[in-house]
């Protein structure tokens, strides 16, 4: 314990104390050898004294003979105790100093020695006992307070593992509430714990994000030279002659693919790409179709005005400067040629909203726009219903190339470096683009490099998760064994923090990973956890997906299920037999028909079941707006088929911009980006105008060829 919060504990009694010691001055004198017996506790106090008004006493009112006197000079009155705190100042200083440690022992032990030895011819027997009591009992409060923050500290630990706090992460009492809701905190401002950012994204690799590793992994005799076959095929179907153009093109632009088939021109500037590889059928150009850019503040502000219309901008600001004392980037992908890309965005948006057309769609990302990402993603979903999988593939990954070039070279998808609001459009057209590449990896068996991209897609976003991560990546991460990555999720506050992030997906991925490791006293703990929050979709697990006999859970029904559950439960409905067999769905059977049966008994409680009602940009009619998303997103008709029909009639529901965020009213209606931000309205009433022209043409010709037929045969009329 420090001298100063000595002083602060006891500074009365410290005060009496030297009182006595003064008033019994003439006392001292007479008890010489009695206070050389009782030096060494007078001796702790000297060494426990403050040192930090030592300067303050250099100076003194009356002429000092010798040092003797000089050190006995100040405890004749109480109010400075000084050069005792001195001689403590020098000692500190004498024993920092490592290098001359014994040296610096002795001359202590006997400064210290004559010091008590003179301070004691002026002290009571009596003093000296109080004070020795009082400074026992500072000693013993010290060593009990350490020790209780020690256990603390290790209890802490043991029950948290990976919980780091650091100076700019104050976590409230509040934010360990189970029950905790992000639809009464739209801005997640009891989230508080940035440095999970690095822990749980920090270990992604670009490298890991090219399946053409995880192929080399998986098959040993794979050569270079297949992996270059590979690379030098084309991503789509293109006829020789449009080959050969492109092969001109190729030598009228410089630094297009180099040997590795990853360099790429963007402007003045030689782009080395990240994550994807050139394909021999992409046309080249000499700069990207996207610049990135970072967020101004104001731009943070208006964002979070969007979010929490609720909050006073004092609030609004105290979190952005939390977020950048974290070292948190936020940014947004913008049109490099504004001017070309509200021209391509305005022929998109007739071909797909206005007057649906895909050979006009298929035309424009053919010849006028190759690179135009919402035409290529919504052609790739074209190819995929007429059961073109390879050339839907090419497009995917041609739309990750427009970002891959426009991504600056030292930005990394580690929570930090690179986040991209919602709000912006190209911002979810990546988004999108990466989803669609999840469904491909999966696809062709790449589940290791799939993983990787899921947290890619979490860390772009990971309080709003617009795409819901949550309710699906644990699939991809049980697939390819990632068991301690979820156990490390299993404590982190990227789940726990409210209870809507601890999705039935986590909660059963956490179980499975513990099962793996044979912790089956960790598995049966999170079990309970989970059965606490998902009571109701472990029931219709265990009746519809053949665990159990419906008797079992006769009478456990709940009168009010939330459209939220009943949505989340069909989707992990279709996952779950791919991975619960054998003893693990064994241990989740018996588990399940003990919890029941406790339910039963009323000796087990659950969460009662909510809907949500605040106001929220995050939910629509009390539904999470990212678990709607996913649904739509992953094409599955049961899944789909539970989405309610007014939101279909209601919402937009387009491919291309799936429940794209809302505004408030006017004053947001700039700042939230749609499709028709980018869409010039007087080329579109250009356009239209043209469009029925050629209509009101077309009809024309098809009555005249009409009238013409009938003159030319007067008896093909209708028969009476």
């Amino acid at each position: 314990m420090s001298s100063r919060a000595l002083r602060r504990l006891q500074e009365n009694s410290l005060e009496q104390s030297l009182a006595k010691l003064g008033s019994n001055e003439a006392e001292t004198e007479s008890n010489d050898d009695y206070n050389r017996q009782k030096a060494k506790p007078v001796n702790i106090f000297a060494l426990m004294a403050g040192d930090d008004e030592d300067e303050k006493d250099s100076e003194s009112d009356h002429s000092q003979s010798d040092k003797d006197s000089k050190e006995m000079e100040p405890f004749k009155t109480v109010e400075k105790p000084k050069p005792v705190q001195s001689a403590t100042n020098s000692q500190k200083k004498k024993k920092s100093r490592k290098n001359k440690k014994d040296k610096s022992a002795k001359t202590k032990a006997s400064e210290v020695t004559g010091k008590s030895r003179k301070l004691n011819e002026d002290s009571a027997g009596e003093s000296d006992e109080e004070l020795d009591r009082m400074l026992e009992q500072f000693r013993l409060r010290d060593l009990a307070g350490k020790k209780n923050s020690l256990e603390s500290k290790l209890e802490n630990s043991d029950e948290s593992e990976g919980d780091f706090d650091t100076a700019n992460e104050v976590e409230d009492d509040q934010n360990n509430d189970p029950d905790a809701s992000s639809s009464t905190d739209p801005g997640f401002t009891k989230f508080d714990s940035f440095s999970e950012y690095e822990r749980i994204f920090g270990l992604i690799d670009m490298r890991k994000l090219n399946p053409d590793n995880e192929y080399k992994l998986l098959f040993d005799d794979l050569s270079a030279e297949s992996l270059a076959d590979v690379d030098s095929m084309t991503s789509t179907h293109v006829s020789p002659q449009v080959m050969k153009q492109i092969d001109r093109l190729k030598h009228m632009v410089r630094n297009w693919g180099g040997k590795d088939h990853k360099t790429v021109p963007n402007g003045s500037t030689t782009r080395r790409l990240a994550f994807t590889k050139i394909r021999d059928d992409w046309i080249p150009t000499a700069r990207g179709e996207f610049v990135i850019t970072q967020l101004s503040r104001q731009e943070l502000k208006d964002w979070n005005a969007w979010q929490r219309p609720q909050d006073w901008i004092d609030e609004i600001e105290r979190s952005i400067k939390k977020w950048e004392k974290a070292g948190i980037n936020f940014f947004k992908f913008e049109p490099a040629n504004p001017e070309l890309t509200r021209k391509s965005m305005t022929e998109f948006y007739m071909s797909v909203v206005l007057h649906p057309d895909h050979e006009a769609l298929i035309g424009l990302i053919s010849s006028k726009f190759p690179y135009q990402v919402p035409a290529l993603l919504q052609v790739a979903l074209i190819l995929v219903r007429q059961g073109d999988k390879a050339n839907s593939n090419g497009l995917v990954e041609r739309a990750l190339f427009v970002f891959d070039r426009a991504l600056r070279s030292h930005i990394a998808f580690n929570g930090t470096s690179c986040q991209l609001p919602y709000i912006h459009f190209f911002n979810r057209q990546f988004y999108f683009a990466i989803f669609r590449y999840i469904q491909i990896l999966s696809q062709r068996g790449a589940v290791a490099t799939a993983s990787e991209w899921c947290k890619v897609l979490w860390s772009l976003s990971p309080l709003e998760d617009p795409l819901g991560c949550r309710y699906f990546m644990e699939h991809y991460l049980l697939m390819n064994k990632e068991y301690e990555f979820m156990i490390q999720l299993a404590k982190s506050p990227l789940i726990n923090t409210y209870a809507d992030w601890y999705t039935l997906g986590m909660a059963l991925g956490i179980v499975f990973s513990y099962l793996k490791l044979g912790l089956k006293d960790s598995a049966r703990s999170e079990l309970r956890k989970a059965f606490y929050h998902h009571s109701e979709a472990l029931r219709s697990i265990f009746v519809e997906g053949g665990l159990g006999d419906e008797s079992v859970v006769a009478g456990l029904e709940s009168s009010e299920v939330s459209p939220d559950s009943v949505v989340e439960t069909k989707a992990y409905l279709i996952r779950m037999k791919v991975l619960w067999r054998g003893p693990e769905l064994n241990f989740l059977y018996d588990e399940l028909f003990t919890l029941f049966s406790e339910l039963k008994s009323g000796r087990l409680s659950t969460k009662p079941s909510s809907t949500f009602s605040a106001e929220s940009p995050f939910f629509i009619d009390g539904m999470h707006v990212n678990l709607l998303r996913f649904a739509v997103l992953s094409q599955e008709s049961p899944l789909m088929a539970c989405i309610p029909e007014h939101i279909w009639s209601e919402r937009d529901v387009y491919e291309f911009d799936v429940l794209p965020p809302q505004p408030h009213g006017r004053e947001t209606e700039d700042l939230i980006e749609s499709v028709k931000s980018f869409v010039s309205e007087n080329d579109l009433t250009m356009t239209r105008m043209e469009m029925m022209q050629d209509e009101n043409l077309l009809n024309q010709i098809t009555q005249m060829s009409l009238e013409q037929f009938l003159q030319e045969n007067p008896n093909a009329g209708p028969d009476e």
